[in-house]
């Protein structure tokens, strides 16, 4: 049988990965080895979520709850490391967490049924207890290194000349305990034994959406934040680049398949085996679907879904539609220059005195407005028919969905920034 390890980069994204390149040199010899997949997207923007959606092959598990603390799955499927424990492996979850002696780390979403979640503040002690699970395979291993987040990184602050080198810091220190666990699965000969996931939860946003109340994550469903890592080591795969769509949802069931293990599952909306079929489209969210707007931290509850080329929001506040290859920050709204018609067509509009720019890339560029309008047509639908399984999920649990989003966004453009967005020019 073959051992699974699954690393968890904490507030990682590809951008990070690339921006820092020099402090993630164990990642990269590992990422080397592995099938890397370009155009992966996390299913939610928090890490409790995450995790969650994860394990539990699925992004429904929190969709009942209005309430983000003390939330539990609903466990529509079962827990990847329960079905690991059940065929024979010695499942266990290790975490490094700063502040571990005032506020141990509790995770809702690992269950009863396994070992006890291992924490510590201590970098040695979290690759003693690594060295120690190792020597009774099979292993199942989850790592959780909390030192990139955002809090956490304070440990490292001290020993930095700013924020910038604080989360540089925290990345080398992070990437060098990955290479202290590869080291010691090489050390046993268990390197070529051992299927390693390493995933990226969310990234983090730095206010370039709104203040947002200080948080830089847990935000709207930005592909900012969502294109994270996913690479997988395994003895049998080709290393490579796999340039497929793919999603938090789709890493338990890909492990599975990849350790031979058959689970069958009759929950509708789980995810898919990676190496046999790849999503056409990945869906995600930053709050449950029956949980309200922050209104004082300005964040609202929003469902994303993307294709190959954009990245279609829903709110309260209406859609919001960006080209994410071309606007990575997602800062340009392309909805602001078409109106939307009762059956949710796009038309465009016709501005007056445009630069030739714009004229090239939108205005008398009819193949790109096609583009656009066939995308759009088919993201919209998409996003109405998961926001309406998200909602029917609710009620058919018993639950009222009181905060679940209003179905008339989706014929709504965002147009709170319009003004500020085009200032002088004239749109009609």
């Amino acid at each position: 049988m073959k051992n699974l390890l699954i690393l968890h980069l904490e507030s990682i994204t590809r951008q990070r990965l690339a921006t820092f390149e020099s402090s993630f040199q164990n990642t990269r010899r590992l990422m080397q080895d592995a099938l890397v997949f370009d155009n992966f997207f996390s299913s939610a923007t928090s890490t409790l979520m995450v995790v969650t959606y994860l394990f539990y092959g699925n992004d429904f598990e929190f969709d009942t709850e209005s309430k983000f603390e003390g939330m539990r799955p609903a466990a529509n499927t079962r827990n990847l490391f329960s079905i690991l424990q059940s065929c024979g492996y010695n499942a266990h979850l290790i975490c490094l967490n700063a502040f571990h002696t005032a506020n141990p780390t509790r995770l809702a979403s690992w269950p009863d049924d396994l070992p006890p979640l291992w924490g510590t503040n201590d970098f040695p002690s979290l690759l003693n207890r690594f060295d120690e699970l190792t020597d009774t395979p099979p292993f199942a291993i989850y790592v959780w290194d909390l030192i990139t987040h955002i809090e956490h990184s304070l440990a490292v602050a001290p020993f930095s000349s700013g924020l910038t080198d604080q989360i540089r810091r925290a990345c080398g220190v992070a990437d060098d305990a990955i290479g202290v666990m590869l080291a010691t699965l090489e050390r046993k000969g268990l390197l070529d034994n051992t299927t390693i996931i390493i995933y990226g939860d969310h990234g983090d946003d730095y206010w370039t959406h709104g203040f947002k109340g200080g948080m830089v994550h847990a935000t709207e469903p930005y592909t900012q934040i969502r294109g994270t890592p996913l690479a997988i080591r395994d003895p049998g795969l080709t290393s490579g680049t796999n340039e497929n769509l793919a999603s938090t949802i789709d890493i338990a069931p890909t492990c599975l398949a990849l350790l031979g293990i058959d689970e069958m599952t009759i929950f509708p909306h789980t995810g898919t085996n990676l190496l046999a079929r790849a999503p056409e489209l990945v869906f995600s969210q930053n709050f449950t679907a029956n949980q309200p707007d922050n209104q004082n931290a300005d964040i609202v509850q929003a469902f994303a879904v993307t294709d190959d080329t954009y990245n279609l929001l829903v709110s309260s506040r209406g859609l919001e539609l960006y080209a994410y290859r071309l606007d990575p920050g997602n800062h340009c709204n392309l909805l602001h220059f078409f109106d939307i018609m009762s059956d949710g067509q796009l038309v465009l509009r016709k501005c007056s005195g445009v630069a030739g720019h714009f004229r090239a890339a939108i205005q008398d560029n009819p193949r790109a407005v096609a583009h656009v309008v066939s995308h759009f047509e088919t993201l919209r639908v998409a996003l109405a028919e998961r926001v309406a399984a998200k909602r029917t999920y609710i009620a058919e649990r018993g639950v009222e969905p009181i905060f679940a989003l209003d179905p008339h966004c989706l014929l709504t453009i965002a147009n709170e920034a319009s003004a500020a967005f085009f200032r002088t020019t004239k749109c009609a």
